[in-house]
């Protein structure tokens, strides 16, 4: 089987995200709130073709942000998707993104 060139290959982007609740939350819950929002928002299909993924080592549950790995293409929708996030464990909360980046360690640096 031949490799892929680096053309042919998906460009990750990852997107710093805080989330404004008053209630602790845990990377579990935090986890399990964005895929459902971007299966909500994209689709089984979108959701899977944006590769869009949570990396539960970077929660942090102090400064409550984040960060999620998905497609440059799919920046944008990525976005809308964790914006349209109201509540989590029944309480009222807003999801911004903070930074885009396609590097992970400038992400860790602006946090």
């Amino acid at each position: 089987m031949k490799v892929l060139s680096p053309t042919l290959k998906e460009r990750k982007r990852y997107i710093l995200f805080k989330i404004h609740s008053d209630n602790t939350l845990k990377k579990e819950t935090i986890a399990k709130q964005c895929t459902d929002a971007c299966l909500r928002f994209l689709g089984e299909f979108g959701c899977a073709d944006a590769g869009v993924q949570f990396l539960p080592e970077t929660w942090d549950s102090k400064t409550k942000t984040g960060i999620i790995r998905t497609g440059h293409k799919w920046v944008d929708k990525t976005k809308a998707a964790l914006t349209l996030i109201k509540e989590i464990e029944g309480k009222p909360a807003t999801v911004s993104t903070i930074l885009t980046s396609g590097s992970l360690n400038k992400l860790k640096e602006k946090r």
